[in-house]
């Protein structure tokens, strides 16, 4: 049972806005806009204390790898790595000494995917997706006692 209280009942839906052909593009527009520059570095560094190569990221986040976890950068010196800049628009990372350019997007997505809480979130995915006749059996019975329990308000 949902309890009502006066502040809820003068609260009245939002009126609703046709979806048209036009407002999908328009979403679907922004949505390519932002998605574009959404892994794009403002700056880059070596951090030779740590080995690593740091970024900041155009939205402020800092994302930062040990070299040894980024394969193009493994037979780099520390002094080419002092030459890593980032290109104008923020999409490649470059080391000049080494005549090389790194794909920001694809840097992160890489790094991300391989890290454990990834690792972990893909194999629960993978694990909750699975059917077996004892899930459909325990299932059958959950609803046979009335389903998932009620959540307190």
């Amino acid at each position: 049972m949902v309890m009502m209280t006066r502040k809820d009942a003068d609260w009245k839906a939002p009126r609703p806005t046709p979806i048209t052909a036009k407002s999908v593009d328009r979403a679907m527009e922004a949505e390519a806009a932002r998605a574009a520059h959404e892994h794009h570095a403002r700056a880059a560094w070596y951090d030779r204390a740590r080995d690593a190569v740091v970024m900041l990221l155009r939205d402020g986040r800092i994302f930062g790898a040990e070299r040894a976890r980024i394969p193009s950068l493994a037979e780099a010196t520390p002094r080419q790595l002092r030459t890593l800049q980032v290109t104008e628009d923020g999409a490649f990372l470059m080391v000049p000494a080494c005549d090389l350019h790194i794909n920001v997007e694809g840097l992160v997505t890489r790094l991300l995917e391989g890290s454990p809480a990834a690792l972990r979130r893909s194999a629960a995915r993978s694990v909750g997706a699975m059917t077996s006749a004892a899930k459909t059996a325990a299932a059958r019975r959950n609803g046979r006692l009335g389903g998932r329990p009620k959540k307190a308000a």
